[in-house]
């Protein structure tokens, strides 16, 4: 599949996968499909859950690392800084460097452009948070992301997954 249609199914992903609500249960509920989906392949990843104002959950599977952890943060915060898919990012940005650009004034320790992260959007209000999968490739790491929000939403994940 071409890299342009793989970018209109991330953005119909980002607009038809919104939540009515959002709290700890539901954040729960999300790192347990999360894990649940990386245990069923022996994937070893870091999950997490985070709103802007504080993490919601974080989980991990056998054989992840502190590693995994610290791309989790730096996936996050891109996903809160560019208000989209970091896989989608780094789709569009097609060759360039994996970095922002220092015209942004964000530190590479703290921001990264890799696929896993996954913005999540409330009705009426907006943005809130992101979820985030690493120990992937990160083509996977976002499809896991979105099969968990899937299931969370009650939705068919094969009407959303990238062929």
């Amino acid at each position: 599949m071409a890299v342009t249609d793989d970018i209109g199914r991330i953005v119909r992903q980002e607009s038809e996968l919104v939540f009515d609500r959002f709290d700890e249960d539901v954040a729960a509920e999300l790192l347990t499909h999360g894990r649940k989906l990386a245990n069923e392949i022996g994937a070893p990843i870091g999950f997490l859950v985070k709103l802007w104002d504080r993490p919601m959950a974080f989980g991990a599977t056998k054989g992840y690392s502190h590693h995994n952890y610290l791309w989790c943060h730096r996936k996050a915060n891109s996903v809160r800084l560019v208000h989209k898919s970091t896989y989608r990012l780094v789709l569009e940005r097609g060759d360039q460097p994996r970095l922002f650009d220092p015209s942004w004034g964000v530190e590479p320790e703290e921001y990264v452009i890799a696929g896993g992260a996954f913005p999540i959007v409330m009705k009426g209000i907006g943005f809130v948070g992101a979820v985030v999968a690493s120990g992937l490739p990160e083509r996977d790491d976002h499809g896991l992301v979105v099969a968990a929000i899937c299931a969370v939403l009650g939705q068919e994940y094969s009407d959303f997954a990238l062929d």
